[in-house]
């Protein structure tokens, strides 16, 4: 499935992308053109015809694309003034990326002609994170990247999932928007646990999986806009640990201004921001450690377990 016709522009993109960095001529495979946009044949192929179709209907725009097909794969040429292969300097390439960088899901384009340039000609780690904002730690990128598939192929997401008051996490969600905002990713999503739409704050995913079931894109569905409806998913989750006193004495070392309870144990308050950090950080003292509330993280610790 070709999935949304946003999702299919920005195959396209990066699909002419990648073809204007090849010197070669020769026709490239349907499949290795595949492989490089994740997609199935079938969906490439219908991605093609668009491009054809575009060319037939933008001439003045699209005159110097040319799209041509042989037995197992195709081959896209320029017959204008910008001839492939095309080249940007890095200087260009980082201007580019910093005009993109302030438009609607720019910066997702930014960074794709970002990668275009081989290593020894890319602007800087530093420079890229100016344009394209702080790298998000692994976990929150699989979660995005889980997130992003389910909305443009509308797929079903069953998650775990650490909310602001602790409840239970176990949740089924059919993403509608992805958005950023002061180095935090959410995920604006319908809830079938609720019945409605919810924001979930990706660092506190603590599990997600891909389920076949589809889902229709709901008519009720407003996009999210301003900062202050993201308020509602940064309220602080404090969790309270209780550890064994055969290691209290530590803990009180690195956690000071906890209390004291009887039998030399130690309880700590945690602000918790990222759920799946928490977990980890509570799993390293094993049975020592004791999650007393809230509910579902009590219960994230319990399942990794």
């Amino acid at each position: 499935m070709p999935g949304t016709a946003l999702a299919q522009t920005m195959r396209i993109i990066e699909l002419v992308a990648w073809l204007s960095q090849r010197d070669s001529g020769e026709p490239v495979s349907y499949r290795r053109a595949a492989a490089r946009l994740g997609v199935t044949e079938q969906t490439l192929r219908q991605d093609l015809q668009v491009l054809v179709r575009l060319g037939d209907e933008f001439k003045g725009w699209l005159a110097s694309l040319s799209v041509g097909f042989v037995a197992d794969g195709f081959l896209v040429r320029s017959r204008g003034p910008y001839r492939r292969p095309f080249r940007l300097t890095p200087d260009e390439v980082l201007a580019l990326a910093v005009g993109l960088a302030g438009a609607r899901r720019g910066r997702e384009i930014a960074a794709k002609f970002l990668a275009t340039l081989p290593p020894d000609r890319r602007p800087g780690d530093a420079a890229e994170r100016l344009v394209l904002g702080p790298v998000p730690s692994p976990h929150v990128e699989t979660v995005l990247a889980l997130a992003r598939r389910a909305r443009d192929e509308r797929r079903k997401l069953e998650i775990g999932y650490c909310g602001s008051a602790g409840e239970p996490s176990e949740r089924v969600i059919c993403p509608h928007q992805l958005l950023q905002h002061q180095n935090r990713w959410y995920v604006y999503a319908w809830c079938e646990k609720v019945g409605g739409f919810r924001l979930f704050r990706a660092e506190r995913f603590l599990a997600a999986r891909l389920l076949e079931a589809r889902f229709e894109r709901r008519p009720d569905f407003r996009p999210l806009e301003r900062a202050d409806q993201l308020l509602v998913a940064d309220r602080p989750v404090v969790a309270r640990v209780v550890f064994d006193r055969g290691i209290a004495r530590w803990l009180r070392e690195r956690y000071p201004g906890g209390r004291e309870l009887p039998g030399g144990r130690y309880e700590v308050s945690f602000t918790v921001a990222d759920a799946a950090w928490f977990v980890r950080e509570i799993l390293q003292y094993g049975a020592e450690a004791e999650v007393v509330e809230p509910a579902g993280l009590r219960e994230a610790v319990r399942r990794m377990v």
